[in-house]
């Protein structure tokens, strides 16, 4: 019996193991670099006319984001396209802000590229259904948008 006793001693830890419990979401070491692309249509023109946005992203702080990247349009008006620069901040997780230079081909002149600013924000209402509102100013024109997105 002592023997069996002995042996089961020395078996149990043989049998029991231990796991190491998940981290912590504060411990979890997140990358500050970061890809994006986004797009939007540009209703002021015909229906099928896109901008699309694309670039690095680098987090300085938890909800704040410094970028740059690139800006094509896919109108026949290609002037919009271009290098693009910006922070992007996250108030919560239904509200953010972004700012943005950009740079785009000015029409009256053929070579000379001239910078425009961009402000925007989204306000995402439901799972499906965002309020975003955009101040653009160029040297030539300014305009303000506001509109609802819809996510399927």
């Amino acid at each position: 019996m002592k023997r069996l006793l002995i042996l089961l001693a020395f078996a149990m830890p043989v049998v029991c193991s231990a796991n190491s419990l998940p981290l912590l979401p504060s411990q979890i070491d997140r990358s500050a670099h970061k890809f994006f692309i986004s797009s939007q249509n540009a209703s002021n023109e015909s229906f099928d006319t896109w901008k699309v946005d694309s670039g690095y992203a680098y987090s300085l702080f938890d909800d704040v984001d410094v970028y740059v990247g690139t800006r094509i349009n896919n109108a026949s008006l290609k002037h919009e396209s271009g290098f693009l620069s910006g922070v992007s901040y996250q108030f919560s997780e239904r509200v953010s802000f972004n700012s943005s230079l950009h740079t785009y081909k000015d029409e009256t002149e053929d070579s000379d590229k001239s910078v425009a600013a961009e402000v925007s924000s989204r306000v995402q209402l439901t799972d499906n259904l965002d309020l975003h509102a955009t101040l653009d100013y160029e040297e030539w024109q300014q305009g303000v948008e506001v509109g609802l997105g819809f996510r399927f």
